[in-house]
């Protein structure tokens, strides 16, 4: 079976490839953000955790759509077969120039999802390795799969606040780091600069140091996440429309 590219989104251009996974299942590391869809006789709907504090937005897009739900699904399947086979760098390799365009520069591993074992993130980098003239980047919490690695000069690793290893980060071990708030006052309290402000969302997991993200995305009906997400929604269309000036 193919595996399921997606190419752009509305952070991303159309430059850039995307290959996703299921939002929860396959992200051991994530604590605060960590939420899954699941499937029940009367449908899906999102399965939060004990830690869970805002819902992670790709969750909230395989309840919402079938075909995301699905190819996410199909994805999972498929990388786990060919990672018992043995073969999977080969096999992401040859599905991923299936997908690949002229215009594709950049490939993003997992808008949705994790690296779920050392092994699977051990495949994706040896897909950089040889691809040289590509760039690799993602977001990640299974920071402890990348202890003692040397990843590859187009391989971008950016980690991840709010998961079960946020104290390899405090440590200084990953200089670049992004971290969720509730607002652009937070951030600047913090130092950090906020995406899509300051920097655009691609160029930004390209450089160097810290940044944060607001929250955002489909929160639980009446909470205070949501309340916090719907602000956040006004002020970037507010910062779009004046950087459009």
């Amino acid at each position: 079976m193919p595996l399921h590219f997606s190419t752009g989104n509305a952070k991303l251009n159309g430059n850039t490839l995307i290959f996703n996974l299921p939002a929860g299942k396959t992200c051991p590391g994530a604590s605060i953000c960590k939420s899954m869809a699941i499937q029940t006789p009367s449908g899906r709907k999102i399965h939060d955790f004990k830690n869970t504090e805002f819902r992670c937005f790709a969750a909230s897009s395989e309840v919402q759509y079938d075909g995301v739900f699905a190819n996410r699904a199909e994805n999972w399947l498929e990388v786990k077969s060919h990672l018992h086979n043995g073969n999977l760098a080969d096999y992401l390799n040859t599905e991923l120039h299936k997908n690949l365009k002229k215009k594709h520069t950049r490939v993003r591993i997992h808008e949705s999802g994790d690296f779920f074992s050392r092994e699977y993130l051990m495949a994706w980098i040896m897909v950089a390795q040889t691809n040289p003239n590509l760039d690799f980047y993602c977001y990640s919490k299974s920071l402890e799969f990348f202890l003692g690695l040397t990843l590859p000069e187009n391989f971008y690793l950016t980690a991840s606040y709010g998961g079960k290893y946020d104290h390899l980060i405090d440590e200084g071990v990953f200089p670049r780091y992004v971290k969720v708030v509730n607002s652009i006052e937070d951030a600047d309290t913090l130092g950090l600069p906020v995406d899509g402000i300051v920097h655009n969302h691609e160029d930004r997991c390209f450089l160097p140091g810290p940044f944060a993200i607001l929250l955002h995305g489909t929160q639980p009906k009446g909470s205070e996440a949501g309340k916090i997400a719907r602000k956040n929604r006004l002020v970037m269309k507010r910062v779009k429309e004046a950087l459009a000036l």
